[in-house]
């Protein structure tokens, strides 16, 4: 349940940063082609918006994929839920200090014996 308010969390973030960052460059876009009149400045801001779309994709798939995938597979009780947990909780290392928390005691669980037990047998139950 953790992995997925952290995926949800990060998701709405992300988005709401995209959609601010790609607001600046057009208004950015728009208010130099009207100082200088000359409407190839509008690129500039389509460019900046397009640069700031894809940083923002690239960053999220960064950390909310792993987060989506481990939640996931965690919930499904799917083959490698361990793996992706252990690499999820290893990207929430990286955000301080809930993250870290969550990211150390994510590690301390997946590596323990109870967790090695519980996870350990997970297999794919779509048939």
């Amino acid at each position: 349940m953790g992995f997925a308010v952290f995926a949800a969390i990060f998701a709405f973030t992300f988005l709401l940063l995209m959609l601010v960052s790609l607001g600046v460059f057009i208004a950015l876009g728009i208010t130099l082609t009207k100082e200088t009149g000359d409407t190839n400045q509008a690129g500039v801001g389509i460019l900046g918006g397009v640069f700031a779309v894809a940083f923002y994709c690239i960053i999220g798939a960064i950390y909310e994929l792993p987060l989506a995938v481990a939640s996931f597979k965690l919930w499904k009780r799917r083959r490698h839920a361990r793996v992706w947990g252990i690499i999820a909780a290893i990207v929430l290392l990286l955000l301080m200090p809930l993250g870290t928390a969550f990211g150390v005691y994510g590690l301390w669980f997946f590596f323990s014996p109870e967790g090695r037990k519980n996870l350990s047998g997970t297999e794919d139950l779509a048939v």
